[in-house]
């Protein structure tokens, strides 16, 4: 459940445009800022995270592994929480985790964009307690988009050395991969099934995870 300006709503639910609280870190000013993303991806595993805010009350966090809370003065993933880990709650106080207990339970996880602030604040669903403060996930890099579907090889090189960005490494069969792990390109020796000359433009939802994202493109010759 997402604090947002009409009360607490399910993630699923929320849209482009819905106002969320959230927090800068640099500055502890709060307030609402407008969702500009909503996106979900599957999971394999699910992950229960037990939360006491110290007065009695309890709540259950469900997440996957990689969304990152607010913990010791720092953001960490999910799947560095254990028990006695500090999580910063929307009033400011501490909520102290429980237990954190990974099941083998397909899970719909979804994660928001937020304006300026790149923050959000959740809590289990009925729970009588506070949200805690986690971060929003910037939304992956789009490929570069081309209408008529070809391109010439000079192009598509190009495009590539900048969607992938400074840095990135170079594997054998013609794969590429960004410095972050979360963009490659396959393009030449990957070729030998194909009857078209061709390179892909391709996202990860984690680094070197799983492709969510592959743009395909016919390269004809200069």
């Amino acid at each position: 459940m997402v604090k947002t300006a009409d009360g607490y709503k399910a993630i699923a639910r929320i849209r482009v445009g819905d106002r969320v609280f959230a927090e800068d870190e640099a500055s502890g000013e709060t307030g609402y800022k407008p969702v500009t993303a909503q996106y979900g991806n599957p999971y394999q595993e699910t992950v229960y995270i037990e939360v006491s805010d110290g007065l009695g009350k309890i709540q259950i966090l469900v997440s996957n592994r990689i969304h990152p809370f607010y913990s010791g003065g720092k953001w960490i993933k999910e799947e560095d929480l254990k028990a006695g880990s500090r999580l910063f709650a929307e009033n400011g106080a501490e909520q102290t985790v429980q237990s954190v207990t990974v099941k083998q339970e397909p899970l719909q996880a979804y994660n928001l964009t937020v304006a300026d602030w790149h923050t959000y604040f959740v809590k289990g669903d009925k729970a009588e307690t506070e949200g805690v403060w986690v971060h929003n996930a910037c939304p992956p890099k789009r490929a570069p988009e081309y209408h008529a579907g070809t391109v010439s090889e000079s192009t598509f090189l190009n495009s590539a050395e900048k969607w992938l960005g400074k840095n990135y490494k170079s594997y054998p069969n013609g794969r590429y991969v960004s410095q972050d792990g979360m963009r490659q390109v396959r393009y030449g020796h990957h070729e030998t099934n194909s009857s078209t000359h061709h390179g892909h433009f391709e996202s990860y939802d984690k680094p070197n995870g799983r492709v969510i994202e592959n743009s395909v493109v016919t390269i004809i010759q200069d």
